[in-house]
Protein backbone atom coordinates (compact mmCIF):
# COMPACT_ATOMS: atom_id res chain seq x y z
CA UNK A 1 0.00 0.00 0.00
CA UNK A 2 1.27 3.43 -0.87
CA UNK A 3 1.82 6.21 1.65
CA UNK A 4 -0.26 8.59 -0.46
CA UNK A 5 -3.33 6.42 -0.13
CA UNK A 6 -3.81 7.18 3.60
CA UNK A 7 -4.84 10.87 3.28
CA UNK A 8 -6.80 10.11 0.13
CA UNK A 9 -8.73 7.37 1.95
CA UNK A 10 -9.48 9.54 4.97
CA UNK A 11 -10.64 12.53 2.94
CA UNK A 12 -12.65 10.44 0.47
CA UNK A 13 -14.44 8.36 3.10
CA UNK A 14 -15.22 11.46 5.16
CA UNK A 15 -16.52 13.61 2.27
CA UNK A 16 -18.52 10.80 0.68
CA UNK A 17 -19.89 9.92 4.11
CA UNK A 18 -21.06 13.51 4.60
CA UNK A 19 -22.87 13.39 1.26
CA UNK A 20 -24.49 10.04 2.09
CA UNK A 21 -25.43 11.29 5.56
CA UNK A 22 -27.39 14.17 4.04
CA UNK A 23 -29.02 12.09 1.31
CA UNK A 24 -32.19 11.46 3.32
CA UNK A 25 -32.96 15.16 3.61
CA UNK A 26 -31.75 15.92 0.08
CA UNK A 27 -33.91 13.19 -1.46
CA UNK A 28 -37.07 14.55 0.10
CA UNK A 29 -37.32 11.68 2.59
CA UNK A 30 -37.31 9.02 -0.13
CA UNK A 31 -37.66 5.42 1.00
CA UNK A 32 -34.44 4.26 -0.69
CA UNK A 33 -32.37 6.73 1.30
CA UNK A 34 -33.49 5.22 4.61
CA UNK A 35 -31.06 2.35 4.17
CA UNK A 36 -27.93 4.44 3.63
CA UNK A 37 -28.36 7.80 5.32
CA UNK A 38 -28.86 9.16 8.81
CA UNK A 39 -32.56 9.43 9.61
CA UNK A 40 -32.21 10.38 13.27
CA UNK A 41 -29.29 12.12 14.90
CA UNK A 42 -28.40 9.31 17.30
CA UNK A 43 -24.77 8.16 17.48
CA UNK A 44 -25.58 4.94 15.64
CA UNK A 45 -27.31 6.81 12.82
CA UNK A 46 -24.38 9.21 12.60
CA UNK A 47 -21.89 6.36 12.19
CA UNK A 48 -23.99 4.31 9.73
CA UNK A 49 -23.43 6.32 6.51
CA UNK A 50 -19.70 6.61 7.16
CA UNK A 51 -19.47 2.89 7.84
CA UNK A 52 -21.25 2.07 4.59
CA UNK A 53 -18.97 4.42 2.67
CA UNK A 54 -16.00 2.82 4.45
CA UNK A 55 -17.14 -0.54 3.08
CA UNK A 56 -17.74 0.78 -0.44
CA UNK A 57 -14.41 2.62 -0.47
CA UNK A 58 -12.76 -0.72 0.28
CA UNK A 59 -13.82 -1.99 -3.13
CA UNK A 60 -12.50 1.14 -4.84
CA UNK A 61 -9.21 0.89 -2.95
CA UNK A 62 -8.95 -2.80 -3.74
CA UNK A 63 -9.30 -2.19 -7.48
CA UNK A 64 -7.07 0.88 -7.43
CA UNK A 65 -4.12 -0.39 -5.40
CA UNK A 66 -4.41 -4.11 -6.18
CA UNK A 67 -2.88 -5.25 -2.90
CA UNK A 68 -2.59 -8.82 -1.68
CA UNK A 69 -6.29 -9.71 -1.55
CA UNK A 70 -6.68 -11.77 1.60
CA UNK A 71 -4.27 -9.62 3.62
CA UNK A 72 -6.00 -6.42 2.51
CA UNK A 73 -9.49 -7.73 3.26
CA UNK A 74 -8.46 -8.82 6.75
CA UNK A 75 -6.79 -5.48 7.49
CA UNK A 76 -9.75 -3.53 6.13
CA UNK A 77 -12.31 -5.55 8.10
CA UNK A 78 -10.26 -5.05 11.27
CA UNK A 79 -10.24 -1.31 10.62
CA UNK A 80 -14.03 -1.33 10.16
CA UNK A 81 -14.45 -3.33 13.36
CA UNK A 82 -12.42 -0.64 15.11
CA UNK A 83 -14.16 2.33 13.49
CA UNK A 84 -17.80 1.50 14.24
CA UNK A 85 -17.55 0.83 18.00
CA UNK A 86 -14.96 3.57 18.55
CA UNK A 87 -17.11 6.21 16.86
CA UNK A 88 -20.27 5.08 18.66
CA UNK A 89 -18.56 5.04 22.04
CA UNK A 90 -16.99 8.47 21.53
CA UNK A 91 -20.30 9.94 20.39
CA UNK A 92 -22.16 8.35 23.30
CA UNK A 93 -19.80 9.71 25.94
CA UNK A 94 -20.81 13.32 25.29
CA UNK A 95 -24.51 13.43 24.41
CA UNK A 96 -24.73 17.21 24.84
CA UNK A 97 -21.81 17.78 22.48
CA UNK A 98 -23.17 15.14 20.11
CA UNK A 99 -25.94 17.50 19.09
CA UNK A 100 -23.34 19.82 17.59
CA UNK A 101 -22.71 19.00 13.93
CA UNK A 102 -19.07 20.12 14.05
CA UNK A 103 -18.33 17.95 17.08
CA UNK A 104 -19.89 14.89 15.45
CA UNK A 105 -17.93 15.52 12.25
CA UNK A 106 -14.70 15.91 14.20
CA UNK A 107 -15.24 12.66 16.08
CA UNK A 108 -16.05 10.81 12.86
CA UNK A 109 -12.98 12.27 11.13
CA UNK A 110 -10.79 11.25 14.07
CA UNK A 111 -12.16 7.69 14.05
CA UNK A 112 -11.80 7.35 10.27
CA UNK A 113 -8.19 8.54 10.50
CA UNK A 114 -7.45 6.11 13.32
CA UNK A 115 -9.07 3.23 11.44
CA UNK A 116 -7.11 3.98 8.26
CA UNK A 117 -3.85 4.17 10.23
CA UNK A 118 -4.72 0.87 11.94
CA UNK A 119 -5.39 -0.72 8.56
CA UNK A 120 -2.04 0.47 7.20
CA UNK A 121 -0.14 -0.77 10.25
CA UNK A 122 -1.84 -4.16 10.15
CA UNK A 123 -1.36 -4.54 6.40
CA UNK A 124 2.33 -3.66 6.55
CA UNK A 125 3.10 -5.81 9.59
CA UNK A 126 4.62 -9.19 9.07
CA UNK A 127 1.88 -10.93 11.03
CA UNK A 128 -0.24 -13.62 9.41
CA UNK A 129 -3.60 -11.90 9.69
CA UNK A 130 -5.03 -14.04 6.92
CA UNK A 131 -5.67 -16.74 9.52
CA UNK A 132 -8.44 -14.57 10.99
CA UNK A 133 -10.38 -14.22 7.75
CA UNK A 134 -13.42 -16.33 8.75
CA UNK A 135 -13.99 -14.68 12.18
CA UNK A 136 -13.45 -11.24 10.65
CA UNK A 137 -15.92 -12.07 7.88
CA UNK A 138 -18.52 -13.12 10.46
CA UNK A 139 -17.98 -9.91 12.45
CA UNK A 140 -18.19 -7.88 9.23
CA UNK A 141 -21.53 -9.50 8.37
CA UNK A 142 -22.88 -8.66 11.82
CA UNK A 143 -21.89 -5.00 11.48
CA UNK A 144 -23.17 -4.71 7.91
CA UNK A 145 -26.56 -6.19 8.69
CA UNK A 146 -26.81 -4.20 11.90
CA UNK A 147 -26.44 -1.05 9.79
CA UNK A 148 -29.53 -2.09 7.88
CA UNK A 149 -31.48 -3.65 10.75
CA UNK A 150 -30.97 -0.77 13.19
CA UNK A 151 -32.41 1.67 10.67
CA UNK A 152 -35.84 0.13 11.10
CA UNK A 153 -35.40 -1.05 14.70
CA UNK A 154 -33.04 1.46 16.32
CA UNK A 155 -31.25 0.45 19.51
CA UNK A 156 -33.44 1.39 22.46
CA UNK A 157 -30.60 1.73 24.89
CA UNK A 158 -29.55 4.74 26.91
CA UNK A 159 -26.33 5.03 24.93
CA UNK A 160 -28.04 5.29 21.58
CA UNK A 161 -30.87 7.61 22.57
CA UNK A 162 -31.02 10.81 20.60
Amino acid sequence: MKKLSLPINVISVFLCGLVVQMSYEASGHAAWSLLISAVRQSPWETVKPFGLVFIMWSFIELSWLRPHLLRFVCARMTALLFFVPAACILLCTAPALCRDEWFRSGVILLCISAAEILQTVIYRSGRRIELFFIPLLAAFAVIFFSFLFCTFYPPDMLFFAS
